[in-house]
């Protein structure tokens, strides 16, 4: 297409845009202005939903393009839906049915576009989300969603439990995309979504060479997206088994890792 950037920045939130309080830093604000102004796409990439997303444009004044759910929607700056896709109602039912009646150690979350359904919303574990994402799930079944697109289920899992509730996962629906986003969640997805597919089909759509795009993230979901472009940064604060391994290293979320690497890198004066 005419006049399109010859890059784009892509990053995760938690854990990667955000430090560990949750904000964004006044350093990396800055830092979101000045590649913008520079004409450089910064593109949110997150496994949150919109419902968990809009609160934090709407906090900081973020204007930018946003991949949710992991790939299942993909919205402009203007928040117009650009792209999307999902599981059917009757499979992500089939997942909860599985979680629920295996015993799994885990509640679980569905989510449809702007709708966000819980089972019970008095979960410690669904409270504790509401407060990360600054919105409320209503309670409810699968059955209750309007649409039959349901871009994610989440598995919000006890301490310690989160591995064996993924492996009983991946054993009973290998066709499926699971994805572990942080010590306590486990994403379940349609098995073409992934952080890489959104940034490959972005970059498709913006006519950008993925192999000329950055990327920053800090966990399991965000290796392929890293992987996906030409400079993956995996943030510092990563869990210990992937920073031991991947080449490239950005300093952590709460030392405004990305502002130093894009620095660094020259696009920072």
């Amino acid at each position: 297409m005419a006049g399109a950037p010859s890059t784009a920045i892509f990053s995760d939130i938690d854990g990667t845009l955000l430090n560990s309080a949750s904000e964004l830093t006044p350093a990396t604000r800055q830092a979101i202005d000045a590649v913008q102004a520079a004409g450089i796409p910064f593109v949110i990439v997150t496994a949150r939903g919109m419902q968990g997303t809009f609160p934090l444009l709407d906090r900081t004044g973020l204007v930018c393009p946003v991949v949710t759910y992991s790939g299942g929607v993909i919205m402009d700056a203007d928040r117009s839906i650009i792209h999307h896709h999902g599981l059917t109602r009757a499979q992500a039912a089939e997942v909860v049915a599985f979680v629920e009646g295996e015993h799994l150690d885990a509640t679980w979350s569905a989510y449809s576009f702007e709708d966000w359904v819980a089972p019970r919303v008095d979960d410690p574990r669904i409270k504790a989300e509401e407060r990360i994402v600054c919105a409320r799930a209503r309670e409810g079944a699968v059955s209750s969603i309007e649409r039959d697109e349901v871009q994610k289920i989440m598995c919000l899992c006890s301490a310690g439990a989160t591995y064996e509730v993924e492996r009983r996962l991946r054993e009973r629906f290998p066709e499926l995309a699971i994805a572990q986003s942080s010590p306590t969640l486990i994403e379940v997805m349609r098995a073409d979504t992934s952080k890489a597919s959104a940034v490959r089909t972005f970059c498709d759509l913006y006519g950008i060479d993925p192999a000329d795009a950055l990327a920053f993230g800090d966990n399991y979901n965000d290796v392929p997206m890293l992987d996906a472009v030409g400079h993956g940064y995996l943030m510092a604060n990563a869990p210990a088994e992937l920073a031991a391994s991947y080449p490239l290293i950005a300093p952590s979320n709460d030392r405004d890792g990305i502002v130093l690497t894009l620095r660094a890198l020259g696009y920072l004066s």
